[in-house]
């Protein structure tokens, strides 16, 4: 007995420090972990955060579209959202790890659509909450309206040197347009643009279309569809020729009346088309300008293209030509004659000649601003000696029109012819 309790004594000696006050070691190390979960618990603790700017997806929206309506957002386009959660999990979330939907079909009779925010991550789904600030989305409804208007090709830019744009052709001419009611009423066409700085060559490309008002507004709006995304538009480009233009007029003025002057501006214009079309054109013939009855000047603008044949355009520059047609009243006036106003031609040098005037004035008839510039001296008139006999000569001088008057009556002249040693 003595033997083993003497070796159960030197076991309790020999027995590891280790194992010494186990039992506080252990509630020290129970202390710490607790320690260590309070610090964690309270680094990350529960917090708030405000994430703004989720976009908002629209989902159903054929329920409202099928009914032949268009809807228009006005607010709740994106949405903003408070999430609470471990700080740990929230801290770096963003806009990007959320999805904001407002299912249209849910429309409610103010047009208001309730909208959903969910996190994409089923995990981080479970460990937040979510609280959307403004849960509605707003919207108005429309008619929807399809119209056809045509399409215009605007062209930017000059041609080289020496050539001319002709008419632009866009194919269709003519496209559908959808939209809300308000929006396409206010369409009035659809516009297709090409440069066509120094061009020298036919231009043919596609063009997508732009609307417009009778105003020259664009009209923006995505809601906006239509039936033709591409146009295809063909500019010709054509050598240019300078021709001049020639004016004539048709009818007569009023009785008593009469065109006395007829000006136009430009006096030339430049031409385009192909070689072989042009170059016999050698000038533009205009000979419509109407001056029947007319007691006033006649004004008018003509558009050229109007007189040219096909095939053939004008530059813009010459589209147009500005004419008058001065119209005067006609006069009758006396000019008086005298034997200074006769030449006598080819005189023989042994015979005197002796005039003598019987009728000493002639009337004549024509535009006041004509007539009254006319003497005597006008008519030019002269009589051949070398033709008279010896004696009386009674010869009747016929004054002939001039360009601008008529000549109403003659002038008769007596011619005396007697030697010189008489």
């Amino acid at each position: 007995m003595r033997n083993n309790t003497e070796n159960n004594g030197d076991i309790r000696k020999n027995k590891p420090k280790i194992y010494s006050n186990l039992g506080l070691k252990l509630l020290s190390v129970v202390l710490g972990f607790l320690v260590w979960l309070l610090v964690l618990n309270i680094d990350d603790s529960a917090v708030t955060k405000t994430i703004s700017n989720i976009p908002v997806t629209l989902v159903n929206t054929d329920a409202i579209t099928s009914q032949n309506q268009l809807f228009t957002i006005t607010s709740g386009d994106t949405v903003d959202v408070v999430i609470k959660g471990r700080k740990s999990v929230i801290s770096n979330l963003d806009a990007s790890d959320f999805k904001a939907t407002a299912d249209m079909s849910k429309i409610s009779i103010t047009n208001a659509v309730p909208i959903a925010v969910t996190a994409n991550s089923n995990s981080i789904a479970k460990k937040i909450s979510i609280t959307v600030v403004d849960n509605v989305l707003s919207v108005e409804l429309e008619a929807e309206k399809s119209v056809s208007v045509p399409v215009k090709v605007v062209t930017t830019g000059e041609v080289a040197s020496g050539y001319t744009a002709g008419n632009s052709v866009a194919a269709p001419n003519l496209i559908t347009v959808k939209g809300p009611s308000s929006v396409v009423s206010s369409i009035d066409r659809a516009e297709v643009t090409v440069d066509i700085k120094d061009a020298k060559d036919d231009i043919t490309t596609n063009c997508t279309p732009s609307f417009v008002t009778s105003d020259g507004e664009k009209v923006s709006d995505e809601t906006l569809t239509y039936d033709e995304v591409s146009i295809a538009v063909t500019v010709p480009v054509y050598k240019t020729k300078n021709i001049p233009i020639k004016i004539a007029v048709i009818g007569e003025p009023a009785d008593g009346y009469a065109v006395s002057q007829i000006t136009f501006v430009p006096e030339t214009i430049d031409i385009g088309g192909d070689a072989a079309v042009i170059k016999d054109i050698q000038q533009l013939e205009i000979n419509d300008v109407d001056v029947s009855g007319c007691t006033e000047d006649v004004e008018t603008t003509l558009d050229v293209s109007k007189y040219l044949p096909d095939g053939v355009v004008v530059t813009k520059e010459s589209a147009y030509v500005n004419v008058k047609v001065a119209i005067e009243k006609m006069v009758t006036r006396n000019i008086a004659i005298k034997t200074s106003d006769i030449k006598l031609n080819n005189k023989q040098s042994d015979y005197r000649y002796e005039l003598v005037i019987k009728e000493n004035s002639v009337a004549i008839k024509g535009m006041s601003s004509a007539v009254s510039k006319i003497t005597a001296k006008s008519f030019h008139l002269a009589i051949d000696a070398s033709e008279l006999s010896y004696g009386e000569n009674t010869i009747t001088l016929d004054i002939p029109d001039g360009s601008s008057y008529t000549v109403q009556g003659s002038c008769t002249v007596t011619v005396k012819v007697t030697s010189t040693g008489q």
